[in-house]
C-alpha cells in the first residue's frame, strides 16, 4: 500500500455492528503497510536425477491458489491517561476473537475479512496505541457490493470497474431457453445460482459444455470458476433464476 489512510470501518460479521476508527473511537491509523503479503499454496516435488523441482501448484485446481495473509493495523489516539484501561477493554469486548470485515477509507469499494485480535497495547501519558491484527486474513479483498446490490457510483473506478447488474431470468413455456454471460475480471470466483421457482419440467444449466441440474434454493458448483475468460451460462426449462456473485481482488 502506498497511500496513507487515517481511518477504517470495522464491521462484526455476526452482529452487523460497525465502528469507525476515527469517528467512533477518535483514533488514527499510523502505519502504511497494514496489508501483508499473500501466502501461496506451493507443491514442489523433488524428482531424483532431475535438476530443480517440479511445480504442481496449479495441477489440482487448474489455477493459482492463495491461502492467507496477515493484516496488522497500528492504531493510536489521545485520551485521558486513566481512561485507557476501560477504552481498550471496550474495544476488545467489541471485536476480540470475532470475524470482522475491514473497509479502509482509501479503498471503500472493497473489504478484507478475518478473525480479529487486539495486541501490543501501550500508552505514554495520554497517548495510547495498539495493533488490530488479523493473523490469518482471507487472501482476497471482496467488493462491498454484490452483483445484486444497488451500485454506489462514488465507489466505482470508471477505468477498471465492472458493473454487475441485478439479473433475473424468467423461463416460461414460450421462452424456456435463455443465456447470461458473466464477464471475467479480478480474481477467480464461483457464481451462485438462486432458483426461486421451478416448473414441472425442471431447470437445467450448461456451462463449459457440461450440463447441471438446478434445485430450488441456492446452487453453487465449485468447478464453474470465472477466472481469465468470460463464461456464458445457458438455462432451459421453466422457472425463475437469479445469478449472484461477489467479485474479489488481490
Amino acid at each position: 500500500m502506498n497511500v496513507l489512510t487515517n481511518g477504517a470501518t470495522i464491521e462484526v460479521e455476526g452482529t452487523g455492528e460497525r465502528f469507525h476508527t476515527m469517528k467512533d473511537w477518535g483514533m488514527a491509523i499510523s502505519n502504511n503497510n497494514y496489508i501483508g503479503d499473500v501466502v501461496h499454496e506451493s507443491r514442489y516435488v523433488d524428482v531424483p536425477g532431475a535438476d530443480g523441482f517440479l511445480d504442481f501448484s496449479e495441477a489440482i485446481a487448474g489455477r493459482r491458489i492463495f491461502k492467507e495473509r496477515t493484516i496488522n493495523i497500528e492504531i493510536g489516539g489521545k485520551k485521558p491517561r486513566n481512561d485507557w484501561d476501560s477504552i481498550i477493554s471496550d474495544i476488545r469486548n467489541k471485536i476480540e476473537g470475532k470475524k470482522v470485515r475491514i473497509i479502509f477509507d482509501n479503498d471503500t469499494g472493497f473489504y478484507w475479512t478475518g478473525r480479529a485480535t487486539i495486541k501490543e497495547f501501550d500508552r505514554n501519558r495520554e497517548i495510547g496505541t495498539f495493533t488490530l491484527s488479523i493473523p490469518k486474513a482471507d487472501p482476497y479483498k471482496y467488493k462491498t457490493e454484490e452483483s445484486t446490490d444497488d451500485w454506489l457510483w462514488d465507489d466505482l473506478d470508471f477505468e477498471t470497474g465492472i458493473i454487475d447488474e441485478d439479473t433475473t431470468i424468467l423461463l416460461t413455456e414460450s421462452n424456456n431457453t435463455q443465456s447470461y454471460t458473466i464477464i471475467a475480471g479480478g480474481a477467480p470466483f464461483v457464481p451462485e445460482i438462486q432458483v426461486s421457482y421451478i416448473g414441472e419440467t425442471g431447470i437445467s444449466m450448461t456451462a463449459y459444455g457440461d450440463n447441471y441440474t438446478l434445485l430450488k434454493g441456492k446452487n453453487r458448483f465449485a468447478d464453474i470458476v470465472i477466472d481469465q475468460e468470460d463464461v456464458t451460462l445457458e438455462f432451459s426449462g421453466i422457472g425463475e433464476i437469479i445469478i449472484k456473485f461477489r467479485r474479489k481482488s488481490m
